[in-house]
Formats: C-alpha cells, sequence, structure tokens
C-alpha cells in the first residue's frame, strides 16, 4: 500500500477514535439532563422496559443526546467511519461493478439512517440528518460517475 494511501486512512483512524472520545464527552450531559432522559435515552428505556434513572443510563445513549444536541464530533466520527469502511471495501473488492454495489449499499444505509432520525425536532439531529443524506449522495455519485466509466470503456 502506497503512502497516499496509508496517511489518509490513518488519519480517519485518529479522527475517528479522537471524534468518538469526544462525542461521548458530550454526550455524558445526559446523566444530569433528567428532563432528556425520555427523548435521549431510548436504548437505555428499551433494555429496562421503560425504566431510566441515573445508574442505568447505557453509554450508547450518549451518543444519541450528543447527535441531538453537539453533532459536530458525531459527523467527524461518521464520515471518518464510512471513509474507513468505504477504503477497506475499494482495497479488498477488485471487481468494478462491486465497489459500485458496495457504494451504493453504502449510499442506502445513509439515507436510510437519515430517514429513521428524520422525526426528530433537535437542530442537532437535523444537522446530523442533513449530513447522512450528503455523504450517502456522495457515496451514489461516486458509484453512478464509476458506473459510467465502464460503460464508456465497455
Amino acid at each position: 500500500m502506497s503512502y497516499k494511501k496509508i496517511i489518509p486512512f490513518g488519519l480517519a483512524i485518529m479522527f475517528f477514535i479522537i471524534a468518538t472520545f469526544a462525542s461521548w464527552y458530550e454526550g455524558s450531559e445526559l446523566v444530569d439532563n433528567s428532563f432528556e432522559w425520555k427523548h435521549s435515552a431510548v436504548i437505555t428505556s428499551w433494555l429496562h422496559s421503560g425504566e431510566v434513572d441515573r445508574g442505568n443510563i447505557s453509554q450508547l445513549d450518549y451518543f444519541v443526546y450528543s447527535i441531538k444536541f453537539k453533532p459536530i464530533f458525531p459527523i467527524i466520527m461518521m464520515s471518518s467511519f464510512i471513509y474507513i469502511v468505504f477504503a477497506l471495501g475499494n482495497k479488498f473488492l477488485k471487481s468494478r461493478t462491486k465497489r459500485n454495489m458496495f457504494a451504493s449499499l453504502l449510499g442506502v444505509l445513509l439515507f436510510i439512517g437519515a430517514g429513521l432520525i428524520s422525526g426528530s425536532p433537535t437542530s442537532g439531529a437535523k444537522i446530523f440528518m442533513f449530513s447522512l443524506v450528503l455523504v450517502g449522495a456522495v457515496l451514489f455519485c461516486f458509484a453512478a460517475i464509476h458506473y459510467f466509466k465502464k460503460v464508456q470503456i465497455d
């Protein structure tokens, strides 16, 4: 693997790790905001049959809270993770058709994720949803461009 590919991949891993810890830290404010437990501690509510208290809040709910109210680090985390997955897919999928299908599948998954959080009234979740749609559209454009290059070559 060349340095042109190793350095961005390593930076993406570093950004992912830093953004994950920053999102987790920012989301830990959920413990102190008991009025948000009903709306942001959804995973804890599922795990404990609707009972949420300070001691049983799931760590994953911190990310939900962070997405809803402080979306910068979750967006960096999501973007770097998608880059890592996309780079690994391009490395291991040799066929151009498989790469296009893989990019399209990632785009569809991002659109589904955007649809799942589209009902949230918070501005942070709307920004995160927009970033999911934007990255999904970029992946679809990548797949379309590479598909049409293949059609021209054949």
